[in-house]
């Protein structure tokens, strides 16, 4: 009997530490994900955009028809052409916009 006491009072031990082991690690995986939420919403607010295009069909037609009349590397020369224009603007959108403006309000 003293046996099994024992057993089962080095059993208990055993499953405290794995259980508090257990916890820690829920608890680092809990703070990770109430970190990501931000991702989380992006990636929901693309679904949801690509959502509000399935419901145009005609949109989709017309894009896909185009995608096939043209070639790849027209099409891969467009996109990097893009990137760059989009990386250029990205950089100079703060010199440009409020010379934009001032040039604007000068002509009224």
């Amino acid at each position: 009997m003293a046996k099994s006491t024992r057993k089962l009072t080095q059993r208990k031990a055993e499953l405290l530490v794995q259980s508090a082991l257990l916890r820690e690690k829920l608890a680092v995986e809990v703070l990770s994900a109430m970190q990501m939420p931000d991702f989380v919403m992006k990636g929901l607010n693309i679904w949801n955009g690509f959502s509000h295009i399935r419901k145009k069909p005609l949109f989709i037609g017309t894009l896909a028809l185009s995608f096939l009349a043209i070639k790849p590397r027209r099409l891969i020369s467009w996109l990097v052409s893009a990137t760059v224009l989009f990386k250029t603007w990205r950089r100079f959108s703060p010199i440009v916009t409020p010379l934009i403006g001032f040039l604007a309000r000068r002509k009224k």
